[in-house]
């Protein structure tokens, strides 16, 4: 269903300047922070001069070093460098990524044709942790983009430890449904060097929706998307997905999107009539609104009234801002009273490590504070928070009805204790590693909130969503079959053939046949049966009465249940 704006009372947020316009290098474009960091990382696009840089805000003043010059980037039509990452361990790795669109070869890519995207990871200096070492530079993945528009262009370390990021359909319409490319779709992937070989090395989750669909690339998340430039996660560990539409609907795609279809573009917005392949937008609002939507995070920080807890995002037309409430049906669409100076261009949003939130526009950055006598540096400091991490666990979907996850707080040298939670039930004490069991079929989110000595508790606890499904991977003997004469001598062999099948999608194993009835009785091994597959078998019965025989062929298994069939003989003398 899709909604217009709706009302709602405006705050008293205003928008304070992170610096004097003329500090930039080029536009602001992206800003985030590592985990629990109280600086600020601001990723300039780049000008048509081939360079980008990314800038560091420190005790609130932007630093005249750049954090990482990058050259070599094309900033034709909607490209430029996008976005970055740091890895959830880059206290101790200083390892972080960045989204880049390349102008053409050099050192890093030779074989490289203007129009690349690229995702390279860097290292952090050891000597000066306010610059990055360019000659670190490792290319993770490249993905050859045609277009100057659809690039897509976030990315982001989700609650289960990897990296998501979004690609857009290269301006080819087909391009969203087709499982051979990465084009319209959210990416997952481990970025890590597991073997140190260097260049495109990535692992890919095992548990990725597409890992084992013939032909398909396994890096996909989510398809079906048009241009989502740009995607956050909420803090219950829902994946946020804005997707910028052609020319009639702007979309807002919420949830566990593990393996989803958002449907373009058979579909822009939501499908009518609906269709059961595709998922429909959580909220979507039409172009009398707008023309391409921007999305944005929902807001932490606990001074902004009547924002707290809302998603804010906004249009690359329109200058106010807009919220939502992504617990409620519909969204409850809100307008804040919050928008961008005339002449200014809205071009992203940002979120610090302490939940302040920033809007970027194409000539300057800023923090939405509480209000006119707020301060531009996020009022947090670091050694008054506490964080709580999910180390590893499930994520997607699991097979089982038990899920096991280990956390910590961080600092781990303040945590005092650490609480969790299962579907909304209230908080207990628990330590790492925690299992919880007998989970039903169905989607299940998980809390750990980490607390100080003196009693403070993350405000914004590590959330993880899954879902338990046990029917994915059964075997189950579906059929069984009996062919043979109705009709048999006494004390003569009489062959009869019996084809079982098996209905499920994994080996049935162990499978077995006993035949019983009137003085008759036979087993035979079947053995293992494939997925989806049949097998036939042989049998030879002797009958030593004549009459009206009643014989029970019953199938045994290991993992498949049982089944039987009858067949009723008449024994001739």
């Amino acid at each position: 269903m899709a909604f217009g704006l709706g009302g709602g009372e405006a705050s008293a947020a205003t928008l304070k300047p992170l610096a004097a316009e003329s500090a930039w290098n080029s536009e602001p474009i992206f800003a985030t922070a590592p985990p629990g960091d109280p600086r600020l990382f601001v990723v300039e696009r780049g000008t048509t001069q081939g360079g980008a840089a990314i800038r560091v805000l420190k005790d609130g003043i932007l630093q005249p070093t750049p954090f990482l010059s990058i050259p070599n980037v094309n900033v034709s039509s909607e490209r430029g460098l996008l976005s970055m990452a740091f890895a959830p361990d880059y206290e101790t790795s200083g390892r972080f990524y960045v989204f880049w669109i390349a102008n053409g070869p050099d050192a890093l890519d030779p074989g490289g044709v203007v129009g690349d995207i690229r995702i390279v990871e860097f290292r952090r200096s050891q000597a000066n942790p306010d610059v990055a070492q360019p000659a670190s530079a490792r290319l993770v993945l490249k993905q050859p983009h045609s277009a100057g528009n659809h690039n897509g262009g976030w990315m982001g370390f989700g609650p289960d430890g990897y990296l998501y990021l979004t690609i857009g359909d290269n301006a080819a319409r087909n391009n969203g449904q087709s499982l051979l490319n990465l084009f319209g779709k959210v990416i997952r992937i481990d970025p890590s060097d597991p073997d140190g070989s260097g260049p495109l090395t990535a692992t890919i989750p095992a548990d990725n929706p597409f890992v084992s669909t013939p032909g398909a690339r396994r890096e996909i998340f989510t398809l079906g998307l048009r241009n989502p430039f740009r995607a956050s996660f909420a803090p219950d560990g829902n994946l946020v997905v804005a997707d910028v539409g052609e020319s009639s609907w702007e979309e807002v795609n919420v949830g566990n999107l593990t393996g989803r279809n958002m449907g373009w573009p058979a579909c822009e917005g939501p499908c009518g009539p609906p269709d059961t392949r595709f998922t429909d937008p959580f909220f979507s609002y039409s172009h009398a609104n707008g023309c391409a939507i921007i999305g944005g995070y929902v807001v932490r920080d606990p001074d902004l009234t009547g924002l707290t807890g809302r998603y804010i995002y906004g249009d690359a037309c329109r200058g106010g801002l807009r919220t939502l409430n992504l617990s409620v049906a519909g969204g409850g669409p809100a307008d804040p009273g919050i928008g961008i100076g005339g002449g200014e261009g809205l071009r992203s949003f940002g979120e610090d490590s302490f939940g302040c939130v920033y809007v970027l526009t194409n000539r300057n950055a800023y923090r939405i504070a509480a209000g006119a006598e707020a301060s531009a540096d996020c009022p947090y400091p670091a050694d008054t928070l506490i964080n709580t991490v999910i180390n590893t666990g499930p994520t997607g979907t699991i097979t089982t009805n038990q899920a096991t996850f280990t956390f910590a707080g961080s600092p781990t040298t303040d945590t005092a204790r650490i609480q969790c939670r299962i579907n909304s039930e209230p908080f207990t004490d628990c330590s790492s590693p925690k299992t919880f069991t007998g989970l039903p079929d169905g989607s299940h989110t998980v809390n750990f909130r980490a607390e100080d000595a003196a009693g403070n508790q993350d405000q914004t606890p590590a959330t993880r969503t899954f879902t338990v499904d046990t029917t994915i991977y059964k075997a189950r003997i579906g059929r069984v079959k009996v062919s043979g004469p109705a009709q048999a001598s006494k004390a003569r062999n009489t062959t009869y053939r019996i084809l079982v099948s098996n209905s499920g999608n994994i080996d049935a194993t162990g499978v077995k046949l006993q035949v019983k009835g009137m003085g008759v009785e036979a087993k035979r091994g079947v053995g293992k049966i494939a997925a989806g597959k049949s097998k036939s078998v042989k049998l030879e019965l002797k009958f030593r009465k004549p009459g009206k025989v009643k014989l029970t062929f019953k199938v045994t298994s290991s993992n498949a249940g049982g089944k039987s069939a009858r067949k009723t003989i008449r024994v001739r003398k």
